[in-house]
């Protein structure tokens, strides 16, 4: 592992449950020798992004949340998807949620709220499990039979808990018929009282997806719900995210893209 790989990986080892550290955990956790570490963590201080504390930890620093700021602003698929996410969000009167697949983690990147907020367990950034709920299932539905293979060696385990299969064989065919219907609801999976309808997003052709849409509805809305106008909603918005996304990058390229120029093209593709 080279020298710039693990300093960065000390901001890997910050969590929920762990927010802050010492120069000696961060010694203990990269296996190397507190000079080391101390200098490690003295250059991610004048980097700012981590910041020490009185009592001698150090947190995350200043410069994750500017980056943030900029992730959120360059994203395409997250640009190009506010205004469609709030238009669903406005006629189907319910939450609406964008995530990501990064790696081998879900994270949810942004969320279009409707009247009463909901109380979510997972919000922005917050890493989700990775095969409950619609979301995951909508994108692992898309997924190569290798990249699939792969998550079942690591995760056999939390596949079957999810009910997605005890197999390789089942787990693809579970997969399978999502993907032949081209979304998932999921009914109280990943908390009792919350439902939920995906779809998957696409960023090019591939046919894998990077992320999906889902209609949040609390489960004892669910029985009054119109099931096939929510179907349709979830899977033509996450269409015209998926095209629009597209279009601009091939176009533009990801890194030229601006909110401004994705809303000005967000209104005249409308």
């Amino acid at each position: 592992m080279s020298s710039i790989t693990r300093l960065l990986s000390i901001l890997e080892l910050f969590s929920e449950a762990k927010p802050f550290l010492s120069v000696e955990d961060v010694a203990a956790e990269l296996d190397c020798s507190i000079p080391t570490a101390y200098r490690y963590v003295r250059e991610l201080l004048d980097a700012g992004l981590l910041i020490r504390f009185a009592g001698g930890d150090y947190g995350l620093g200043p410069r994750i949340i500017k980056l943030d700021y900029h992730l959120r602003m360059s994203d395409p698929l997250l640009a190009v998807g506010q205004p469609i996410m709030r238009e669903l969000s406005d006629h189907s009167g319910f939450d609406v949620v964008m995530s990501r697949w990064y790696g081998n983690e879900l994270v949810d990147t942004h969320r279009e709220t409707h009247g009463a907020a909901l109380d979510l367990r997972y919000g922005r950034g917050r890493p989700r499990p990775l095969f409950l709920g619609a979301a995951p299932k909508a994108i692992l539905s898309t997924f190569p039979k290798a990249k699939l293979a792969v998550l079942f060696d690591e995760y056999a385990d939390e596949i079957a808990q999810s009910g997605l299969g005890a197999t390789l064989d089942e787990f693809r065919a579970s997969l399978l018929k999502i993907r032949r219907a081209g979304f998932y609801l999921s009914r109280g999976e990943l908390e009792n009282s919350v439902s939920a309808l995906a779809s998957p997003l696409f960023t090019d052709d591939s046919g894998e997806a990077v992320g999906s849409l889902a209609v949040i509805v609390p489960t004892q809305r669910l029985e009054f719900a119109n099931l096939d106008r929510l179907v349709e909603s979830i899977q033509e918005a996450a269409a015209r995210i998926s095209q629009r996304t597209r279009a601009l990058i091939e176009s533009r390229g990801a890194g030229a893209i601006t909110p401004s120029h994705t809303v000005a093209r967000a209104k005249r593709s409308a």
